[in-house]
């Protein structure tokens, strides 16, 4: 029952609880309706047998040394009628069932009326009550009276089948107006956390500023606006940092670039250590475009115009070639087909430099853990090219996917936290492929149980 609750929402649990609550109070109102209901049938019925019986006593009379009934047989009195004289003999009796005949029969002797607690019920067909009459002091016969109960039965039949749809009107009635009351007052709550969510990833300077926490929904207001403002805080201490840090390190870089070029302008140079310098001279043109990357992510301007992922997944293929060579890794690139579609020329809304800075620590990621094989796949998002060989999803999608052990089942998010690493490293690159994705509008995801991390990126 737990478990059904807890993946129950709240307006499904605030309905379920409302017709819990109407079912229970219909049920103990209904019950003590029929009570009294059954109460009052029982007073009618023997208000009714006491009437006929007074009525039917006194329409007997002793003529001549014997008993007699005054009143003609088709009296409506005599329904349900037996008169019987002192010594038992039947003068009048009704046409019923013989059961009930004979309980009738049985009470001919009676000495004094059956009162309330001696009524004879014979089932659930009839009720009779006997009263002796008496002349002078001196008994002269018996009448004994009845009541059918097939009416009665049947009032209480109706009435508990009424009652019965009434209270399950009452019920679905008023968890339907719960459900809507509720999801009405949810109504705001949901626009605001949608807000909130939209904003703390495109626009966290937004709030909702509706004044002093007044009740629930100001103060919900209230504390998702603090929420942002710390989230804001904390983005633009992130951003200065990296730009603080990004800034420290362009100097020293353009000292080792500065004199790696000088150096190479030894014509007495041996061709071993030209290559070694050529090689530092291209790292550091690609650091100092990192550093470029990096100080545009932390100025939060991102990277305008757009690019094809493909030619960024060559070059980034490029870069990581050596690291992929020294640690026997093959790399290889594949533009996913889509049936008998031809590979589409996708382009994404992002500089060709941004998409390579974000992939490179997804190329060196699939390297470190890959047992022999890296392979990048650019799709448009797992969709069907269009005709006219743009792409029709909401993103275009570059997995790097290795065959490794995987990522572990259970939640990867902490490995998107500096400083997390699974094999002692320092846990830098894949928060800085997520940032970077995010500075362009686009996520990083990784997948349990597979060596496979997508860089989503938004289409042109």
């Amino acid at each position: 029952m737990r478990r059904l609750l807890a993946r129950l929402g709240l307006r499904d649990r605030v309905t379920l609880a409302t017709a819990l609550v109407l079912a229970a109070g219909v049920a103990v109102l209904a019950a003590g309706a029929l009570l009294l209901l059954h109460d009052q049938l029982e007073r009618d019925i023997r208000s009714t047998l006491s009437e006929r019986a007074d009525a039917q006593v006194a329409a007997v009379a002793r003529v001549g040394g014997r008993t007699v009934v005054r009143d003609a047989p088709d009296d409506a009195l005599d329904e349900q009628t037996w008169v019987f004289d002192a010594g038992g003999r039947l003068l009048r009796r009704p046409r019923v069932d013989a059961a009930v005949d004979a309980a009738a029969r049985e009470l001919a002797g009676v000495a004094r009326a059956t009162g309330r607690a001696a009524d004879r019920a014979v089932g659930e067909q009839a009720r009779l009550r006997a009263e002796p009459v008496r002349a002078g002091g001196e008994r002269i016969g018996t009448v004994v009276v009845g009541v059918a109960l097939g009416p009665y039965e049947r009032t209480e039949h109706l009435s508990r089948l009424a009652l019965a749809l009434l209270g399950l009107c009452v019920v679905a009635i008023g968890a339907l107006l719960a459900r809507r009351a509720v999801g009405k007052a949810l109504r705001p709550v949901a626009a605001m956390t949608a807000q909130a969510a939209e904003w703390s990833e495109h626009d966290l300077d937004r709030r909702f500023d509706l004044g002093p926490p007044r009740d629930e929904l100001t103060a919900l207001s209230a504390t998702l606006d603090a929420l942002l403002g710390r989230i804001a805080a904390s983005l633009r201490r992130e951003r200065r940092l990296s730009a603080e840090l990004a800034h420290e390190l362009r100097t020293p870089l353009t000292g080792v670039r500065g004199e790696a070029e000088l150096a190479l302008d030894d014509p007495r140079l041996p061709a071993e250590t030209r290559a070694a310098l050529e090689r530092i001279v291209a790292g550091t043109e690609r650091l100092e475009g990192v550093i470029d990357t990096l100080l545009a992510a932390a100025r939060g301007d991102g990277e305008a115009g757009d690019s094809d992922p493909a030619e960024a997944v060559r070059a980034a293929l490029a870069a990581a070639a050596p690291a992929a060579a020294a640690a026997g890794v093959e790399l290889t690139s594949a533009l996913t087909p889509h049936g008998d579609v031809p590979p589409p020329r996708l382009l994404v809304a992002a500089e060709q430099r941004l998409v390579e800075r974000a992939l490179a620590p997804l190329l060196e990621n699939a390297i470190r853990h890959a047992r022999g094989r890296v392979t990048v796949t650019v799709s448009a998002d797992g969709r069907a090219a269009a005709s006219d060989g743009s792409a029709p999803g909401d993103a275009v999608a570059i997995a790097v996917a290795d065959d490794g052990a995987g990522f572990p089942a259970g939640d990867l998010e902490p490995l998107f936290t500096a400083g997390v690493s699974r094999c002692g490293g320092a846990g830098l690159g894949l928060p800085l492929a997520r940032r970077l994705a995010r500075a362009a509008g686009g996520e990083v995801t990784a997948e349990p149980g597979a060596g496979r991390v997508t860089l989503t990126l938004p289409p042109r």
